[in-house]
């Protein structure tokens, strides 16, 4: 019976990848936003903010717990899904360092764009290049929001996220108009990721897309199925042997 509810459970999530992962990430996002709104609402409106907080909370923890106990192998989904546990780290509000604990949920929904886009068929066999992208967004994203979220009445520069926004696009670009800069350690720790990780992720995008164009062909490598197969079982949705016998066909027919 418990076995027939988890292969039920797996074969539902399996159908509906893409709308489950998108799904979730437009909650994680939703989570931040609100996180965002309650620092400023009066008291009135927090209470209820608060509220709609720890219902999104409740629904992270079911999410994470329910795909887990119905994983064919739980080790290959934590190594697949850590970043979800991650995700699950109570948000501490007051302190200004502290309420960075809460773009963690934007991992999360990063992670989820990701596992999304590598089940669409055409965009299936580039999963280095889809990872590349979701990379490049998700630090441009999180570096300007906690730039955003460590400056916020430091800097009279930073007034709101698109500010923050404003600064990370102008830094990716390498533009530099020099008219927003961090003042903190907190938002200088920010530019530095920022600085390192999204300028080099823009070049490696750059090239693997140049090296796509001059190769030329839109269809899937074997290695490139191989991961893909890979994944599958990473994210527990197929067993070890099922992984083996799936691997053992694809090499036949090459």
């Amino acid at each position: 019976m418990i076995e027939r509810a988890r292969d039920a459970f797996n074969a539902f999530v399996t159908r509906h990848d893409t709308a489950w992962e998108l799904g979730m990430a437009a909650l994680a996002v939703a989570y931040v936003a609100i996180g965002f709104a309650s620092d400023a609402a009066p008291a009135g409106q927090a209470g209820t903010l608060q509220a709609v907080d720890t219902l999104l909370t409740g629904i992270f923890v079911a999410e994470f717990a329910s795909r887990f106990g119905a994983s064919r192998d739980r080790i290959a989904y934590l190594r697949g899904h850590w970043i979800d546990l991650v995700a699950l780290v109570p948000v501490v509000r007051g302190a200004r360092v502290l309420r960075l604990v809460r773009l963690l949920r934007l991992v999360r929904a990063f992670a989820g764009v990701f596992r999304a886009l590598t089940h669409v068929q055409r965009l299936a066999g580039h999963r280095g290049l889809v990872w590349l992208f979701v990379s490049w967004m998700a630090v441009m994203v999180l570096s300007s929001l906690a730039l955003y979220t460590a400056e916020e009445g430091v800097n009279s520069a930073i007034s709101s996220p698109l500010d923050a926004l404003w600064w990370g696009v102008v830094t990716l670009t390498t533009v530099g108009y020099g008219d927003v800069y961090p003042v903190t350690p907190e938002g200088r720790l920010a530019a530095s990721v920022l600085m390192l990780l999204g300028i080099g992720l823009f070049s490696a995008i750059t090239a693997t897309v140049t090296s796509f164009m001059l190769g030329g062909s839109s269809a899937p490598s074997a290695a490139e199925r191989l991961r893909a197969l890979a994944a599958l079982r990473d994210d527990g949705l197929i067993s070890e042997p099922e992984f083996a016998e799936r691997r053992g066909a694809l090499l036949d027919h090459l």
